[in-house]
């Protein structure tokens, strides 16, 4: 009884799988950091530009730069809603990414599982008709001897 050849070859494309996925699950991880750092510079420009306008206030100033900062300041407002809905899809795909990893980490288990049972089956008829040629030839001696 041989191995099959099946099983390494369903084991190694399972192994494969898991590894896309996992760099995708990287990938998303990515993204969403990037996002993050984004969102968090978009806001921390946002305060400036708050400080900036309370600060402007104080001083003369014309009825443009005013309209000029709360312009700009509407502006980030939507950018920051903008990288908020983008996050939030992107968190989405990073959930999604890490099911499908560990949906292909079960079936890399149970591949590897397979192959190891097929091995151990091949190993264990080996080992029975091994001893079924010892018990043979024992039996074939005693009988020469007798």
């Amino acid at each position: 009884m041989k191995p099959r050849a099946a099983w390494p070859v369903l084991a190694k494309k399972a192994k494969e799988k898991c590894d896309e996925a996992h760099a995708e699950v990287t990938k998303a991880r990515q993204r969403v950091a990037q996002l993050q750092q984004s969102r968090a510079r978009m806001a921390m420009l946002y305060q400036d530009y708050v400080r900036r306008s309370i600060e402007a206030e104080k001083k003369l100033h014309s009825m443009a730069e005013t309209l000029n900062f709360r312009g700009f300041m509407q502006q980030l407002q939507a950018l920051i809603t903008r990288v908020d809905q983008d996050l939030l899809v992107a968190q989405q795909q990073m959930s999604l990414a890490q099911l499908a990893l560990r949906a292909a980490e079960q079936k890399r288990i149970q591949m590897e599982t397979l192959l190891e049972q097929d091995l151990k089956a091949v190993r264990d008829h080996a080992r029975k008709r091994e001893q079924r040629e010892m018990d043979a030839a024992g039996v074939m001696l005693y009988n020469l001897k007798a």
